[in-house]
């Protein structure tokens, strides 16, 4: 597991140099202008005190507008002029720390953004969360650790106090941000860490008794085969429910959690699907259909229900829509769908398709220009300490 994920940081960390070089960022990046019409989105998902603080300021001291999300179309649809500096703020999954860390510190700025909920994954608790209180610094405390404990998302009551507020707009990031499994080939198990907090969007639904699973309904042991996300073309295969009996059994007998203590509990597990014969069907496309329908129309009913505001704008979960997600979003009546690095697009401009609009993230928000603008080269040491876990000089 730790190998795979240093395998994925090297990857993500290469990233960066090779769409430099092919030319997938916008002149500002790397220290030319913005541009007559450029108005870059910015997708963040939590918010730490004190590097969220310093962008926030960085856009203020350099006279920098936060945009509705409504009124960034009317620019792409070129029904209102695109304002000589202004950016658009994204926040994906609704965590924690958008009503601990960034509400206060964008309150304090008159600033505003655009969060993408996964409604089927968001509870209710009473009371209201602590927060920073609009300081850019605090002792960690509740407010800076809440995304390490079960208030990992936000709660309805926190969505709808914001939603109030008005600085905060609240759209869809599909219903429950859902992997599925595509082909009988064992990737892994459920254990402790892939059952909670953000692990738990990674780990693909699980069908049991007709009904699907999320998070820890998922019984630890249980296989994980290859997965796709739910909005991409894939269909999805429903494995035999059978074939985890003994996995699930074999973690239950050795102790449940405590049995992933063991050093070799992935190789024990392994043994015992070994020679088996991973059996299920492929689900057919009127299916596949009907359950990405169901993620962006169910969506957009809850979400609306709480905040009590129309939904119309769609983020596509890891950045994958397949062309019956994007038909399917316009019958549902999502007038954007936000996605990440789009081909042949550094740069959403006027005039440009609102299915696919392009982000960029937080990292590159002080390399706007003005005032105190970093350098990619200060940035990029700051994103591979931060992935790699080290201290660079």
């Amino acid at each position: 597991m730790a190998l795979r994920r240093l395998a994925r940081g090297a990857a993500e960390a290469w990233e960066v140099p090779r769409d430099l070089l092919l030319g997938r960022y916008p002149a500002f990046v790397t220290g030319g202008p913005l541009s007559q019409g450029e108005i870059p989105v910015f997708v963040f998902h939590g918010a730490e005190p004190v590097a969220f603080g310093r962008k926030m300021r960085h856009l203020v001291d350099n006279g920098y507008e936060t945009l509705a999300v409504d009124d960034y179309l009317a620019v792409l649809r070129g029904e209102r002029p695109a304002p000589a500096r202004a950016v658009l703020l994204t926040f994906d999954d609704g965590r924690g720390s958008v009503w601990s860390v960034a509400a206060p510190i964008l309150r304090r700025h008159a600033m505003r953004a655009v969060v993408f909920l996964v409604p089927g994954r968001i509870g209710s608790r009473p009371g209201l969360g602590p927060t920073i209180d609009g300081a850019d610094a605090s002792p960690p405390g509740p407010a800076i650790l809440r995304e390490t404990g079960e208030a990992a998302l936000m709660s309805w009551e926190e969505i709808e106090a914001l939603a109030r507020g008005g600085a905060f707009e609240f759209q869809s990031h599909t219903h429950s941000h859902a992997r599925v499994h595509t082909a009988p080939i064992l990737a892994s198990f459920a254990t402790p860490r892939s059952r909670q907090g953000y692990d738990a969007f990674d780990q693909p639904l699980v069908r049991a008794k007709g009904r699907d699973l999320l998070g820890e309904d998922v019984p630890l042991g249980t296989p994980l085969l290859r997965s796709a996300p739910r909005t991409a073309e894939s269909l999805r295969f429903f494995e035999d429910e059978a074939l985890r009996r003994a996995c699930i059994d074999t973690v239950a007998e050795g102790g449940g959690e405590g049995f992933f203590r063991r050093s070799d509990w992935e190789a024990r597990l392994r043994r015992l699907l070994r020679g088996e014969r991973l059996r299920g069907r492929i689900e057919t496309p009127d299916e596949r259909a009907l359950a990405i329908g169901l993620e962006l129309t169910e969506s957009k009913r809850v979400i609306e229900q709480h905040t009590d505001r129309p939904v119309t704008h769609l983020c596509y979960p890891w950045h994958a829509a397949g062309p019956t997600a994007r038909r399917l979003a316009t019958e549902a009546g999502y007038q954007t769908a936000f996605c990440g690095k789009v081909e042949g697009a550094p740069i959403s401009l006027p005039g440009g398709d609102p299915g696919a609009i392009a982000r960029l993230g937080e990292d590159y928000v002080e390399l706007l220009p003005g005032k105190g603008r970093a350098t990619l080269s200060e940035v990029l040491r700051h994103k591979w300490a931060r992935r790699f876990g080290v201290a660079l000089r």
